[in-house]
């Protein structure tokens, strides 16, 4: 009989009235900043979204301390697990009371949670199906691991869920707890007392809402039940219900972001450092909690207030010292009185140009000595940015070449130039060639060049996450100077670690090595936001690559160590100098210089990816003792991408049409410098008294095989570009190399 009824029940009973769909139509009919989170996951999971910056590789494949397998992915399925709690909890404190016969149920938050499955749901199955594909394709790893990985995902969100269970089954109570049938609870009326939420009556806004109407839920995975009439019970006992419930996942909320600033204040230690994924996860469950608590407050008018408070906050951003923390350049002293930054300050007089040359002279003359040749030929290195696929690069090409040469390469550079990744990798190079000098160390080892393939992306997301947002508690003691521990000097910090700590020097440890051409030159150039000049960081006295040939000509240069010569310059810490280059927007802060007007720092790539506009002024400068010493000029490319790659048109969609102008502008802009490199290459050559000839080392690329823009490489991209070595190109290049130096 009572199984005739309940099939009776299911045929009346329309899918609309189930419980998951009214959700599922609630989500998409009021909770449009919840969605935008969820569609920017399912981008991720999917490699819709950012896939050329490699943002769904850490998703995917997430690693910890190095290592992909069922750690890292334990932690990113328990940080899942929090998200989806989130979301949850924000759903059922935002819009419980739409469906009051909720708290008729027992463990009203977990029928709730059971019942609000579908888009988390969707998004696990899609995230286990893109993640195993990858990990098969792209990282190579055997099936049966990376069906253990996703095993692992799952055990780490049904942990988080399991330690939600308890605590909501331990704390939140039903009607049936607080009273039967009619029975009325005058002191009950109290409104929901919450440490995040204001004050307020669930019973009040169930009166002024129009009812969800529901007809059947979940009340377990493999059990449909029919959803209980709340209108016989007491609205006291329901306000009871709801207001116990609501306090109890407040407080659930601020457990949720202390760890979250926990996680954050020791982000330093090697062990805290999370995978990336599972920081982007832990800041969108704080945006959730945020959310819930700025609707709950001000509720229709949240987008209004909230442009509002964006636009006041631009206005009075420098006002608000605790938000508008500077990035500064560890090393610099910004006690003293800020440099005054006009055009007029920034020249330099002949007599300084003229020492400057004598002395990069001498340097020469000790570079020449050491080759032990009377017309050796004069190697300059230019090195392209390009993330970690850029630094690899750089040291894989390099010193296999330098091996085919007998080791004549690096002893014929003069010095390194370029922009981002490359010279992270150039200077690690030259760090080990001077090591090799003392110690006995093979640099042809290839744990080496490994180093420059290990990740440096998590601990820089984890950073933004949990810190760099919010509130920056840590600083950063050198000598009697504080800094504010930010993204950058955490991504340093990886950097050290990832390096054995051997770079951890100043500018001013490089003057004598390179005055004795034990080493050779590295000049930096990055890019100054607020004019577009470039600051040439090196430690060397350059004023000769500031000077301009006219008196009408504008002052393109600012030589780094004059201009700030009041703020202990020679004390900059090299890796910071090196970041400074490499300040990628938004994922590295800009680096703020003590100036008045304040002068801030971006890549050197904006304006000279290649360093060939550095090369052509310092050969300009030499081209009489080039003549006279040596027996020509190679500029040795290490380019992170093919100089004619293609990677094919597509049809653009509108928004393709809209954003074009733009678009094609920065897409084209590495295109753009190869353009006007070739024509600064062809005049320089057709006055110069020696060969210069120019041997570029591709790293080929193509639609297929594209690696991604960032500070993390999948296995199966580390070894494309272990592999790049055999390509044809670099062998043709190789040999046009070894014999050039062997005229």
């Amino acid at each position: 009989m009572e199984k005739q009824r309940l099939k009776q029940h299911k045929e009346r009973t329309s899918w609309r009235y189930f419980f998951p769909f009214q959700l599922l139509v609630l989500h998409i009919k009021k909770n449009h900043l919840l969605l935008v989170l969820w569609a920017l996951l399912f981008g991720f999971a999917t490699q819709f979204i950012a896939a050329k910056f490699g943002v769904p590789q850490q998703f995917l494949v997430p690693e910890y301390r190095g290592a992909s397998g069922i750690v890292s992915f334990g932690i990113v399925g328990f940080a899942l697990g929090g998200f989806i709690t989130g979301f949850n909890l924000y759903t059922y404190i935002m819009h419980g009371y739409r469906f009051p016969f909720i708290a008729t149920l027992s463990r009203p938050f977990h029928k709730f949670s059971l019942n609000n499955f579908v888009l988390p749901a969707l998004f696990i199955i899609t995230y286990a199906i893109c993640s195993f594909r990858f990990q098969v394709n792209n990282e190579l790893i055997a099936p049966a691991k990376a069906a253990l990985n996703i095993f692992s995902l799952f055990v780490g969100i049904t942990f988080f869920q399991l330690l939600s269970y308890f605590y909501f089954s331990l704390t939140n109570k039903d009607a049936s707890a607080f009273g039967k049938g009619q029975k009325r609870f005058a002191q009950e009326k109290a409104p929901v007392e919450s440490i995040l939420h204001p004050k307020m009556r669930w019973s009040r806004w169930r009166n002024r809402t129009i009812k969800w109407h529901v007809e059947t839920y979940m009340s377990r995975v493999h059990k449909l039940s029919r959803a209980r009439d709340s209108q016989h019970y007491d609205k006291a006992i329901l306000e009871r219900v709801f207001s116990q419930n609501h306090i109890n996942a407040s407080r659930f909320e601020v457990a949720l972001i202390i760890s979250f600033l926990i996680i954050g204040f020791f982000r330093n230690y090697e062990y805290c450092v999370i995978p990336a994924a599972a920081s982007a996860l832990l800041f969108f469950t704080i945006i959730i909690m945020l959310l819930s608590v700025l609707h709950s407050w001000i509720k229709g008018w949240t987008l209004t207030i909230f442009i509002a408070l964006f636009i006041g906050l631009n206005f009075f951003y420098t006002e608000f010292k605790w938000i508008s923390v500077e990035s500064r350049a560890i090393g610099l002293n910004y006690q003293t009185e800020p440099t005054p930054y006009h055009p007029h300050l920034i020249k330099t007089s002949q007599d300084t140009i003229k020492k400057d040359i004598a002395q990069t002279i001498q340097i020469l003359e000790n570079w020449k000595k050491k080759t032990g040749e009377a017309r050796p030929k004069l190697v300059v290195i230019d090195c392209s940015g390009g993330g970690s696929r850029s630094a690899f690069w750089t040291m894989r090409s390099l010193l296999y070449a330098d091996s085919i040469c007998n080791n004549n390469l690096l002893d014929h550079t003069v010095m390194f130039t370029g922009a981002s990744g490359g010279m992270f990798g150039a200077a690690y190079l030259r760090e080990l060639m001077w090591l090799q000098q003392t110690e006995d160390i093979n640099i042809q080892d290839t744990v080496y060049s490994e180093r420059m393939a290990k990740d440096l992306l998590n601990p820089v997301i984890l950073s933004i996450a949990t810190n760099d947002w919010f509130i920056r508690l840590n600083k950063i003691q050198d000598g009697e100077n504080t800094y504010t521990q930010d993204r950058a000097t955490t991504f340093e910090t990886q950097f050290h670690r990832n390096t054995n700590n051997i770079l951890n020097k100043r500018l001013e440890d490089y003057s004598a090595a390179e005055f004795d051409a034990t080493i050779p030159m590295m000049i930096l150039s990055p890019t100054i936001v607020n004019d577009g000049r470039r600051l040439l960081i090196s430690a060397q006295p350059m004023s000769y690559l500031t000077s301009k040939s006219t008196i009408h000509s504008l002052p393109e240069d600012i030589e780094y160590s004059r201009f700030f010569a009041r703020h202990q310059p020679g004390r900059l810490q090299w890796v910071t100098a090196l970041r400074m280059n490499a300040t990628f927007p938004y994922i590295f802060p800009m680096t703020s210089m003590p100036t008045e007007p304040k002068m801030e720092i971006m890549d050197a790539g904006l304006r000279d990816n290649f360093g060939m506009k550095t090369t052509a002024q310092f050969l300009h400068t030499f081209r009489d003792w080039i003549e006279e010493n040596t027996s020509g000029v190679i500029i040795v490319q290490a380019r992170d991408l093919p100089k004619y790659m293609d990677l094919g048109n597509k049809e653009s969609s509108l928004f393709g049409k809209f954003t074009a102008p733009l678009g094609t502008i920065y897409g084209n802009m590495t295109k753009s410098q190869d353009y006007n490199n070739d024509q600064m290459l062809e005049y320089l050559r057709s006055g110069y008294p020696t060969a210069i000839d120019l041997v570029s080392f591709e790293l080929h690329q193509d639609p297929e095989t594209q690696i991604s823009l960032s500070w993390h490489l999948t296995q199966r991209e580390k070894a494309h570009i272990r592999q790049a070595t055999t390509n044809n190109y670099y062998l043709q290049q190789l040999e046009v190399l070894r014999s050039l130096l062997e005229k």
